[in-house]
């Protein structure tokens, strides 16, 4: 739902058009009248109607959906008042959010025609982009610790310590003292700016959204679907196209691989050796485990999987 939110404001304009371009213009020509609605959910300045705050975590728009149709009324109510705070007004298809089903059906089902074109074809060649970027921000966070980790986001981030500066697209003048609380960490791949996503409601809640890099190369490998599974499979053999698979789901260990895919722990340790040799693969040791992560290269390898 986030993504699907995020991808709404990277639509508009023709910034990093040598990225975007040629998502945008497929997109546009894929609106249909019903885009009235997607123009009111993220209207050309922000905030957007946060839809992705009501509908919480969820595996898939689905289960967002599920969630926010069932959001209570207070918690909707209190979208659209900081809504018309900075917009002045609540447009009229969003007036009947709070206690009408039916209007909640007409977002959900619009934003779902929505996410269909603009998120779902490429979705699995995104999140392989974001997976990617966390394990190299573990990197970072392993080699440089918390200074370079939070030194390394965002040219919009600033860390000095104690103090983390964000410039955010909204420019609201705001401190938040975390007081021994986490700060979650999430990149997106459409955010066009880094957030900070704070529900008063639930002040241990605070997360930091910022922008993942893409380039234009990778941008290509995204848009447009490569190798097929099979043709995975016929590179590397069949389990360990599915081992390679596995470790960039986040299956980790030799014992988890061995018994999602019903091999032996010595099969698996094989497999993960040829594949740690070719450098689709990184292993080490963390107490009693060995936990294996997928490179860039095994990573941009699965990018060209078609969906």
């Amino acid at each position: 739902m986030a993504e699907t939110l995020f991808s709404l404001l990277k639509l508009r304009g023709r910034v990093e058009e040598t990225v975007f371009g040629g998502w945008r213009r497929r997109v546009r020509g894929a609106l249909d009248s019903r885009s009235a609605v997607l123009a009111a959910i993220a209207p050309a300045r922000m905030p957007f109607l946060d839809l992705a705050m009501l509908a919480g975590p969820g595996r898939d728009l689905a289960e967002s959906g599920e969630t926010f149709l069932a959001s209570p009324r207070q918690a909707v109510r209190a979208e659209l008042d900081f809504y018309a705070e900075h917009h002045g007004r609540v447009p009229t298809v969003l007036t009947g959010l709070v206690d009408t089903l039916a209007v909640r059906q007409e977002v959900l089902s619009v934003m779902d025609a929505y996410h269909r074109v603009a998120v779902g074809p490429h979705w699995k060649r995104m999140r392989a982009h974001l997976d990617a970027e966390r394990v190299q921000r573990g990197t970072i966070l392993l080699d440089h610790g918390v200074d370079g980790l939070l030194s390394s986001l965002h040219p919009d981030i600033r860390w000095r310590p104690p103090t983390l500066y964000v410039r955010t697209p909204d420019q609201f003048d705001c401190d938040f003292t975390l007081d021994g609380r986490g700060l979650l960490l999430v990149s997106s791949f459409f955010l066009p700016a880094p957030v900070i996503c704070y529900d008063p409601s639930n002040p241990a809640d605070c997360s930091l959204v910022y922008p993942a890099p893409l380039g234009i190369d990778h941008a290509a490998d995204i848009w447009t679907a490569g190798t097929s599974t099979q043709a995975l499979a016929n590179l590397l053999g069949r389990t360990r196209a599915s081992v390679l698979t596995a470790i960039a789901d986040g299956v980790t260990t030799t014992g988890s691989l061995a018994r999602r895919l019903d091999i032996s722990s010595a099969a698996a340790s094989q497999h993960t050796a040829v594949l740690r040799e070719a450098g689709l693969i990184t292993t080490r040791r963390h107490h009693n485990n060995v936990l294996h992560n997928p490179t860039q290269t095994g990573l941009a390898l699965l990018d060209r999987r078609s969906t």
